[in-house]
């Protein structure tokens, strides 16, 4: 009996990540065919327009728009020492991979200041979802803005994803 557990168990583990691998993959080549498409019409907010606290490096926000639905949302957040970069990617109007970029400026010593004129790519973070779960995240590296990732934010950008999506296709 003991082995029939055990065995039972086995096939069990191995159907559910083999089913994981799958989705992932899908999500993978819908993020590649967004990515590779080149006739997006956009819409793009500045600042107050998306932001609810302007930032000293202000903001941007851009849609993507292919027959009038929304496929890939662009954030820069830019700080005095670095910007974030925050790609959000959708399939029917629901988010299912966030890519995120923070990169950290360069620290001039004899001006005391931060120079954006050199940035270094210090965080490297994604989020798959699927039916509004996250299914799987990569957190890499952290940056004197955001700190150290976690998958706690994936709740974080998900609530971003839906006022975005909100602001970007009202009328």
């Amino acid at each position: 009996m003991k082995i029939f557990y055990t065995l039972v168990f086995v096939l069990f583990c191995t159907t559910t990540f083999a089913q994981t691998d799958i989705e992932l993959n899908k999500i993978k080549l819908t993020v590649e065919q967004i990515n590779k498409d080149t006739s997006y019409t956009t819409r793009t907010l500045k600042n107050e327009q998306f932001l609810a606290k302007m930032t000293d490096g202000g903001g941007q926000l851009t849609g993507y728009f292919k027959n009038g639905e929304l496929l890939k949302i662009i954030e820069r957040i830019g700080l005095s020492s670095c910007i974030n970069i925050n790609e959000y990617y959708l399939q029917d109007n629901k988010l299912i991979f966030v890519y995120i970029r923070g990169k950290e400026f360069k620290y001039i010593d004899s001006l005391s200041t931060f120079y954006s004129g050199v940035q270094t790519l210090t965080m490297d973070c994604r989020f798959l979802f699927q039916d509004d779960k996250l299914l799987k995240s990569f957190l890499n590296g952290s940056t004197r803005c955001s700190g150290q990732p976690s998958d706690s934010w994936a709740r974080i950008y998900q609530d971003n994803f839906l006022r975005y999506l909100n602001l970007l296709t009202k009328r």
